[in-house]
């Protein structure tokens, strides 16, 4: 079995997991309950990920951490235009 497989799985699990959130947040538009330092963290761990990605050659690592990158900038869009 090819071991990949696992980092692929991995990944497809791992961007999906903040689709929830963001669709909850972009609906009620209600994001109170979510810290900056918690997106800070998470934004600071995805970086981090993927730089550790490239410097592997991991494309698992660095698609995973591309995406959720993404999402989290946007979740952080969110928390600065919704919290009032």
């Amino acid at each position: 079995m090819d071991k990949e497989i696992f980092g692929y799985l991995g990944a497809v699990f791992l961007t999906i997991t903040l689709l929830p959130q963001l669709y909850l947040s972009f609906k009620t538009k209600k994001i109170d309950d979510l810290s900056y330092g918690f997106i800070g963290l998470q934004i600071l761990t995805c970086i981090f990920f993927l730089v550790y990605g490239v410097l592997l050659n991991a494309v698992p690592l660095m698609l995973a951490n591309s995406i959720v990158l993404f999402q989290l900038c946007l979740l952080f869009g969110l928390k600065i235009k919704y919290t009032t």
